[in-house]
């Protein structure tokens, strides 16, 4: 996993992943707690049953980890707006993001700090 400043050109590193043969899915961040776990769910096109918590979100991803073929990288943009209004929320989404990356190779994880 790694964790970018706000000078990141997001077309730029959505491109050279896929380069890289990855497929690429940018999740906008949000203020809220809510607000950032519904961007994941629409991003990723989670079921109608997610349950809009940080548990579901880690079953979620790791549904998704487990079904994908080949490389895939999650970008998550925004991640500071989060971090400002709501830090502990943002340090759960962050943590389900890191251990999503330890135990899933295939999978890439990008968190831009703006």
């Amino acid at each position: 996993m790694r964790v970018l400043g706000d000078q990141v050109d997001l077309d730029g590193l959505v491109a050279d992943a896929v380069e890289e043969g990855r497929l690429v899915q940018v999740v906008q961040g949000a203020p809220t707690k809510a607000a950032t776990l519904e961007a994941f769910s629409e991003a990723l096109n989670f079921p109608e049953w997610f349950g809009m918590n940080l548990d579901a979100l880690a079953d979620c991803l790791d549904t998704l980890a487990r079904e994908s073929e080949g490389d895939w990288e999650i970008v998550w943009d925004g991640a500071a707006e989060l971090r400002r209004s709501d830090p502990r929320a943002a340090t759960g989404i962050e943590s389900v993001l890191a251990e999503l990356d330890e135990d899933h190779p295939s999978v890439h994880v990008t968190i831009i700090e703006r």
